[in-house]
């Protein structure tokens, strides 16, 4: 979402009852947060300042060498825990999913599904600069998160793991720092802090509530922190219970009724499928390509004289759909209950713990922990399409007679269960689409664990310290989804009269209006060659041309129950890392201390993912295969940094600093490099400050994208460049004229009428041995100003950002169809060579792409550029105290070039996808704060915002069926707002009350894309991004009670 929302959420047990005993318990004593003596930026005031440590010194993400104060040269932006706490966050995961965090770009969330995506089904990343989650670093203490999810595609840090309660701190720093972190950190790091001392107990209990009509999207938090400070030690403990209910489609109206949102030129009215049974527009248009909740073309015209040897065949000027009740017309109310926001519960675990020794010059031992369980599901609708390509054996069901003679009797696999009224009109082969009346499901068992320890201390000399650390991380899951296999369809499917002795469960009756008339069946396979019954055999029957399962997909359970089970995968990933820093102050000048920092580090990634026998062996019914991904990487790492003083106190020269940080890296994958890193500031007094940065960073390919293997999957037929060719393209046209030659020998006269009706199938293939890391260079220059204002102070900052990804490594997917078909050199180009031939005349899906190749390979560029602005105000007001924050981001160019002779592509503005580099101009926040007199009760107000997209295909479409239409692909700007009131018990606790989305803006609504260029997607009818709210208005309770 685009804000920080919501911050404590409580258990299903403790809904309740729980929650009423922290309000009546609000008693006793507060417990007391003890600073650690090192690390990092506290906000205490609420002021937006940051306080030091006992010590003087502090380190800020960015740099590794210890400063006085937090005048840092970086760009680093802080979000502390009453920030989230007042903002009603949900949970860690939204605030660094806001687009104050991500610049606007959409990252994937819970709203992600029915995508191939990062961390599988429910994962939630984070990627800064619209560069993607793979280019972005998060930390948790300083310290590397490892991937976690479920499937192969682990590639990035997994936000669900992050605990909220015990966080004491956000840094986001939106600037390479390969050099000091190593590899991924491209765009930027996140690092999150943890309260490191903690002497008491504190319980704290969240729920937000959405209070639209339809429910749904509500979130339960409950945690409790607890630590005990000594001496010589401390240990903190915290345990937090996370659930959010899943979201369905029926359950908001922007949702519940989808359409292509298709508009004639000529009339202005809305045009598309029309419900014969109401003269009204369909919700849930029928598609050629399949699609639960998200409509886009038309499939159910059909010409009953025009098939091969009595086949029924699309036809777009057909005008049949209707025949007896057996063709499914509208939409099934099933869809209405496919999920938009999957069903989250995670189990959160965090220990820190330290004690100092004797020895080792003041050497403390310290060790710290996280433990997260996701489970996560999603239920979702699939329709049956029969396709004797992809049965076992080829099966084909056939019916009626020939010339007078059955069928059966010259060897066609006949159905008992054939429909007379098609028999009779000559038909003598039909493949029906159902959606049957159950919800499929995806499930996802995450089980994360980290643990680091170490040991740091004083090296003897000077200020100079050693900090020796090794971390594990390990990722167990399982996944799994409801599928069927071309086995059990195929057994279902071939019938014979049931023998005496077969179950009655086993026996499916024909209808009186099917060829059977009446008589009871059961499957071939439960039948020996003696015609006498197996026992212990569980196939039943489909009948699927019955009117109640083929129109309602009232499908028996025993029959559901047999033909699709769970298929079940698991996925492991081991992350070892071994680092040692050291220290200090290398001498001192009139003017300053030369710091500086050394290390060493030694990281070792492991990935096993295996999915299940079925998928290994595409077994799968109309389903994506996989083969066993599995892959190792090191990699050796040295690397130093000086903070150097050049000038301090002359006049016009407050200080004048140089921050210069190097890495070696040697990856045994690919090889070595070395990144380097500029940072500089001058203060001219107290007022001017000016920051500039320049640098370069890289990122090895990762694990997935060296060793996927061979991961299949499925496009939608609207990926079919060829799809409505003739009323989309006029003749002289590349994609007509290749179309043209490319379908005629197969449709011959009909080819210009082509229309898809299944999409390919695409092989994802890993790319070790010839993909290369990729490199990057960024630089930008800010200033600040702060002064006086009245009795108040004013801070104002703006920064220019401009970064450089090259030899990016990424997969074309169905840019691969388009650049194939657009081309000049048709078909003898190398996209060509990766496309499998159209199936051939007499084939089902005649014409249609059967299949092609999707490598990993590095291709030339991505770039982005932009300023950002901050400002903050506070200021004493009415004897209480007012702090005024506002931030925007202006993306000016977000470039994309595939090679280096294409051109290149500016998606800034422009409606896009997670990764891809498009989002909107312009996105900000503004929040003001009041405390009242007595520092007991604060009113807060936010505003965010998110500028208009929009896309470079113009205002009308050629779109299959219907020629050219009008679409509305602007996505509008959006405003939300919330506000939340405070009352603190001093060292008791304190209660949080808020509204979050006040007026209830909902996400813009869009127009369905006809032609397969679109890169971005839809929920219903809105606009598919993380920076708008699908939830709706919201009341929010956060209550803290400690001891």
């Amino acid at each position: 979402m685009n804000r920080h929302k919501r911050a404590l959420s409580c258990a299903t047990s403790l809904r309740g009852a729980v929650l009423a005993t922290a309000l009546v318990a609000l008693a006793s004593p507060m417990a007391a947060f003890a600073q650690e003596s090192a690390p990092d930026c506290v906000d205490a005031n609420g002021d937006g300042t940051c306080d030091s440590a006992a010590d003087g010194t502090i380190v800020v993400t960015g740099s590794r060498t210890r400063r006085d104060n937090f005048d840092t040269p970086s760009q680093v932006n802080v979000i502390n825990r009453e920030d989230q706490i007042l903002a009603g966050s949900t949970s860690t995961a939204e605030v660094l999913q806001s687009s104050s965090v991500t610049s606007g770009t959409s990252q994937i969330n819970g709203s992600f599904l029915g995508f191939v995506s990062e961390g599988g089904a429910a994962a939630s990343t984070v990627g800064l600069r619209g560069l993607s989650s793979s280019r972005t670093l998060v930390l948790l203490n300083g310290r590397r998160l490892a991937p976690a999810g479920v499937g192969p595609q682990l590639v990035a840090a997994d936000l669900n793991v992050l605990p909220s309660a015990v966080i004491r701190q956000i840094e986001v720093l939106r600037e390479g720092a390969s050099s000091v972190y190593g590899s991924d950190a491209i765009a930027g790091v996140i690092n999150v802090i943890t309260e490191p001392k903690v002497d008491g107990v504190t319980f704290d209990l969240f729920t937000n509530q959405p209070i639209e009509h339809g429910g749904g999207g509500r979130t339960y938090r409950g945690s409790v922190v607890a630590g005990k400070v000594w001496d010589r030690g401390h240990i903190t403990a915290s345990f937090e219970y996370r659930e959010q209910t899943g979201m369905r489609v029926g359950d908001r109206d922007l949702f519940s009724c989808p359409r292509d949102l298709y508009f004639s030129p000529t009339t202005g009215q809305e045009v598309g499928a029309v419900d014969p049974a109401t003269g009204q527009l369909m919700c849930f248009p029928y598609t050629t390509n399949g699609g639960s909740g998200i409509a886009s073309g038309y499939g159910i015209f059909f010409n009953f004289n025009n098939g091969q040897s009595g086949r029924i065949t699309y036809d777009k000027n057909g005008t049949t759909r209707l025949v007896n009740g057996l063709f499914r017309v509208g939409p099934s109310p099933q869809q209405l209950k496919d999920h938009v926001l999957s069903p989250v519960k995670t189990y959160t675990g965090y220990l820190n713990a330290a004690y100092e020794l004797d020895g080792l010059g003041d050497a403390e031992i310290y060790t710290e922990a996280l433990f997260t369980r996701r489970e996560s599901h999603q239920d979702f609708t699939g329709q049956i399409s029969i396709n004797p390509a992809n049965l076992d054996g080829g099966i084909e069901v056939y019916g009626g007679s020939y010339a007078g003679t059955p069928l059966s009797d010259y060897g066609y696999p006949t159905s008992p269960f054939f429909p007379n009224a098609l028999a009779n009109l000559g038909i003598n082969y039909y493949t029906p689409f159902i959606v049957p009346a159950y919800e499929r499901e995806s499930k996802q068992r995450v089980d994360f664990l980290r643990w680091n320890g170490g040991l740091r201390g004083n090296l003897g000399f000077g200020d100079w310290r050693y900090d020796a650390n090794f971390q594990y991380s390990h990722t167990n899951s399982t996944y799994s989804t409801t599928q069927t296999t071309p086995e059990r369809l195929s057994n279902a499917l071939e019938t014979v009269l049931a023998p005496a002795g077969t179950p009655s469960e086993l026996i499916t009756h024909a209808t009186n209006y099917q060829a059977g008339n009446g008589a009871g069946y059961t499957c071939a396979s439960n039948v020996n060659t003696a015609g006498q019954f197996i026992a212990g055999s569980t196939c039943v029957p489909l009948n699927m041309y019955d009117v109640d399962i083929l129109v309602d997909g009232k499908i028996p359970a025993a029959v559901w129950n047999y033909l699709y089970q769970p298929d079940v995968g698991h996925t492991k990933f081991d992350q070892l890392t071994g680092a040692i820093n050291l220290d200090g102050t290398l001498f001192e000048l009139p003017w300053g201390k030369v710091r500086a920092a050394f290390g060493y580090e030694h990281r070792y990634d492991k990935i096993v993912d295996t999915p299940s026998i079925d998928a290994q062996n595409s077994n799968l019914y109309n389903y994506s295969s996989a083969q066993i991904t599995q892959g190792s990487d090191t990699v050796d790492e040295v690397y130093g940094e000086l903070t150097i003083p050049l000038m301090a106190d002359k006049p016009l020269v407050k200080l004048l600093e140089l921050d210069v940080s190097g890495r070696y890296t040697h990856y045994r994958s690919y090889g070595s490099d070395f990144t380097y890193h500029f940072n500089a500031q001058w203060a001219v007094n107290d007022i001017v400050r000016f920051r500039a940065n320049y640098g370069t960073s890289f990122r090895a390919p990762n694990l997935y994208e060296q060793y996927v293997a061979d991961q299949t999957g499925f496009y939608g037929s609207a990926s079919d460049p060829c799809s409505g060719f003739g009323t989309a393209y006029a003749p002289g046209d590349n994609v007509y004229d290749n179309c043209l030659a490319a379908l005629t020998p197969i449709l011959g006269a009909n080819a210009v009428n082509y229309i898809s009706t299944a999409g390919p199938q695409v092989t994802t293939r890993g790319g070790a041995g010839f993909l290369s890391a990729e490199t990057s260079r960024s630089w930008g220059v800010g200033g600040v100003l702060t002064f006086p204002v009245g009795p108040g102070n004013v801070s104002f900052a703006t920064d220019y950002w401009n970064v450089k990804v090259k030899g990016e490594v990424t997969t074309l997917g169905t840019l691969i169809l388009r650049r194939c078909y657009e081309a000049d050199d048709f078909p003898n180009n190398n996209y060509c060579d990766l496309i499998s031939a159209r199936r051939p005349a007499g084939d089902p899906q005649q014409g249609t792409l059967s299949s092609f190749i999707n490598p990993y390979l590095n291709v030339s560029q991505q770039a982005a550029s932009g300023l950002d602005f901050d400002v903050r105000y506070a200021t004493p007001l009415a004897n209480g105290k007012l702090v005024v924050r506002a931030s925007a981001t202006r993306n000016i160019h977000q470039y994309y070039q595939l090679f280096a002779d294409d051109p290149v592509d500016d998606y800034n503005g422009t409606l896009g996808v997670q990764g891809f580099g498009a989002g909107p101009k312009w996105v900000g926040n503004l929040e003001m704060r009041y405390t009242f007199p007595g520092d007991r009760v604060t009113l807060r107000y936010g505003l965010d915002y998110v500028g208009k997209q929009d896309s470079s295909l113009g205002s009308t479409i050629g779109a299959a069926f219907l020629g050219q239409v009008n679409v509305d692909l602007i996505a509008e700007e959006y405003w939300e707002h919330g506000i939340s009131l405070q009352y603190k018990w001093p060292n008791v606790g304190q209660i949080t009350f808020g509204v979050n989305n006040l007026f209830g803006a909902t996400p813009p609504v869009i127009s369905s894309c006809p032609v397969s260029s679109c890169q971005y997607t839809r929920l219903g009818n809105v606009f598919n991004s993380s920076n708008y709210d699908i939830r709706g208005r919201q009341v929010f309770l956060n209550v803290t009670r400690s001891f």
